[in-house]
């Protein structure tokens, strides 16, 4: 069940067998400090102790029997350490703990059927759309607006309770009131061009900040194209690399709505473009009024394999890149080669790129098997 996966070295016992099993779960680092809190503290003596588990719970004689000659012999308890609570350990279900039942306030199911493949959520309250925009494996997607003000429905499990709770109660999303209607379904699909050898997942889409248009790769024809929300109305088609489009990202916006957008390909490189916020387009960094065929502002080289995924940062200045089956690459904005990250097995692929504020980047590689680099 536990096993050591870092190999971190734990000794020998006295037959020379390597300690390798039975390390500390995640679930015990939890609850550690109940049992020092009963053991060496606070809850060794007085109400605590009667309050927590003692003989007069034991209803067998014998095991009652049992556990007095112990204590007679070998003593209760050592002595009290501490008289306050110990604090918890930083332990990962601390700091991102497990969601139970009882902390899902909505399910929404759609009626494709279909499996989400990229979850887009901007709900910035400055948004003239507030909304969760949902993309499938068939390339249908919903613009499911959100309520900030929605009131959270106490927890029941009676259906005629749930129908007056949800008669008195606003959800904290709506959706899309096309797939409700079912009528105009072609706003809501952003078509049929894609390659078929291309498995899209989250990194084959990206949305604008302000939830108007949808930035889509994976097109035979070498292409990722920028259509609107409201119709699926293709209004750019644009051309940069020499094989097909594999993954796209954003960075962060400025006021304006102003960002950079970093796009990979089968060819192995990495294109920069510029997208501005007001035309709600991608334009020439030369030409800024430039929108029709515009050029990169920057290509991004070092790889010699499929690109997989990306991550661009504008306040950093910063590009990470990982290729299949191969290794991670950071770069400026203008193409200069800064780090590269090494492949812990070189038959694993980089899925995922998450950079931390203090430097730190994570990458998860297939399998789920993640890579922390200082």
């Amino acid at each position: 069940m536990l096993t050591n996966c870092n190999h971190y070295k734990l000794g020998r016992t006295e037959d020379e067998i390597k300690v390798d099993d039975a390390l500390e779960s995640e679930f015990v680092s939890c609850h550690l400090h109940h049992w020092i809190d009963l053991i060496f503290g606070y809850k060794q003596r007085g109400p605590e102790a009667v309050r927590a588990v003692n003989l007069d719970s034991i209803t067998n004689p014998k095991d009652r029997a049992a556990i007095e000659t112990q204590i007679r012999n070998f003593g209760q308890a050592p002595a009290q350490l501490l008289t306050e609570p110990h604090p918890p350990r930083n332990s990962a279900m601390n700091l991102t703990p497990m969601i139970t039942p009882e902390d899902v306030l909505m399910i929404m199911k759609f009626s494709s059927n279909a499996p989400i493949i990229y979850v887009s959520a901007n709900t910035n309250p400055t948004l003239s759309i507030q909304a969760i925009i949902t993309i499938s494996n068939k390339h249908d997607f919903s613009i499911n607006k959100y309520h900030p003000n929605a009131s959270t429905p106490t927890q029941t499990y009676s259906e005629s309770s749930q129908t007056s709770i949800h008669q008195q109660t606003q959800l904290p999303l709506s959706m899309d009131s096309i797939l409700v209607s079912n009528i105009n379904l072609n706003r809501r699909n952003l078509g049929d061009n894609f390659d078929e050898r291309i498995q899209q997942r989250h990194q084959s889409f990206v949305v604008t900040a302000d939830n108007r248009y949808i930035i889509s790769t994976g097109y035979w024809d070498k292409s990722f194209r920028v259509q609107n929300t409201d119709i699926a109305k293709i209004t750019q088609v644009l051309y940069g690399h020499f094989d097909i489009v594999t993954c796209v990202c954003r960075s962060e916006v400025t006021i304006a709505g102003n960002c950079f957008l970093a796009t990979g390909s089968r060819d192995c490189t990495v294109c920069i473009w510029i997208w501005n916020g007001t035309k709600g387009a991608i334009v020439d960094r030369e030409y800024p009024n430039q929108e029709i065929n515009p050029s990169p502002a920057a290509i991004l080289t070092g790889h010699d394999r499929e690109i997989t995924c990306l991550w661009i940062s504008a306040e950093l200045g910063i590009v990470l890149s990982g290729s299949e089956q191969s290794l991670v690459l950071q770069h400026t904005l203008n193409g200069d080669i800064l780090r590269s990250f090494e492949n812990p097995s070189k038959i694993s692929t980089p899925r995922l790129l998450s950079p931390s504020n203090d430097g730190d980047i994570i990458v998860c590689y297939d399998r789920s098997k993640l890579c922390l680099y200082t």
